[in-house]
């Protein structure tokens, strides 16, 4: 009887490992930014099966600021993370063997808000400027902003305060004279505060955020980081074609209103910000290289060869197709 029982567990192991049901799904770990309408899509493809689709198992931490997001990857508690160029370029310059392999979104999404009796950019001298961490998205686009007009950032007292949401509530509060942050309705509508820019048209070849990964892991999990980004962008062209489904899904993971967050999407649709095709452009990071070496957030340039690496990305678009964005409203 014994042998019969193990006769009978040998066969169902062997089934066992020949039934493609049963074969484990790949995990890919990816750390986001906060919450948010930038970051949400992420979470909707998730709920409507895009990465079950693709044959992976997508689990998501969404981080305060993009320093920890990076903290995060460099302890390799996500394989992947869509965080800040200029904090990519910087873990690289201090020997982090890092990859860039594709985006999310290429473009910045945020605009200037500042205290309504601050006219300028040079307004902002003597004033404070909230920030969500050294060498993070918000101090890096002031650096560029302010580098374009020969302005000294010493003459701003630069606060850390976190991600965006809270560094809109502390300006709204009075708490500080001003911040970069997504697109807010709330914010718009405040008496006491105004919109002093829209950034991505002051600079067009700002590359906001990249999806690094380790060497290491790119070789261990490249099919599954593919899958990942195949469901991503899928899900992304979904966004760019559904809005009312869009907005309904999204607000199933945001704290806003419906008519709130149709005013966040048709500004995304202006500035463009999802990336339709996860494309990844060299020029755009060769840009983040020359301002992070010329606001000394970056130590030593790097090797963008290496950096970039756009095989899964030219895969996609090849297998998917090349989509143009939608007409801006």
């Amino acid at each position: 009887m014994r042998y019969k029982w193990m006769a009978a567990l040998a066969v169902i192991a062997c089934l066992s490992m020949t039934d493609p049901l049963r074969a484990q799904t790949p995990i890919v770990k990816v750390g986001l930014p906060s919450l948010s309408m930038f970051s949400v899509i992420n979470e909707i493809a998730k709920d409507l099966g895009y990465f079950d689709r693709e044959g992976v198992q997508v689990e998501i931490s969404h981080f305060e600021s993009g320093s920890v997001n990076m903290k995060a990857l460099l302890a390799r508690s996500v394989d992947v993370a869509d965080v800040e160029t200029g904090l990519i370029l910087g873990a690289v310059a201090n020997g982090a063997d890092l990859r860039i392999i594709g985006t999310h979104s290429q473009g910045l999404h945020f605009g200037l808000y500042t205290r309504k009796d601050i006219p300028n950019l040079q307004g902002l001298y003597d004033h404070t400027f909230a920030i969500s961490g050294i060498g993070g998205l918000p101090h890096l686009v002031l650096l560029a902003l302010l580098e374009r007009q020969n302005l000294d950032v010493n003459r701003i007292q630069l606060l850390t305060v976190g991600g965006t949401s809270a560094r809109l509530s502390a300006l709204m509060a009075g708490k500080v004279d001003s911040t970069l942050g997504e697109y807010s309705p709330k914010v718009e509508a405040d008496p006491n505060v105004h919109r002093l820019m829209v950034v991505s048209n002051e600079l067009p070849l700002y590359m906001a955020q990249g999806l690094a990964v380790w060497g290491d892991t790119l070789e261990a999990k490249k099919d599954a980081l593919k899958r990942w980004q195949r469901g991503l962008i899928k899900a992304t062209r979904w966004a760019y074609d559904n809005k009312k489904e869009f907005i309904a899904a999204a607000g199933k993971h945001l704290p806003t209103s419906s008519e709130e967050l149709g005013k966040i999407y048709d500004f995304y649709m202006v500035a463009r910000v999802w990336a339709i095709n996860g494309e990844l452009d060299p020029k755009r990071v060769a840009y983040m290289q020359d301002l992070g070496l010329k606001t000394k957030t970056q130590n030593k340039a790097v090797d963008l060869d290496k950096l970039v690496w756009l095989d899964n990305v030219k895969a996609l678009e090849s297998e998917l197709g090349k989509r143009d964005y939608p007409a801006r409203p």
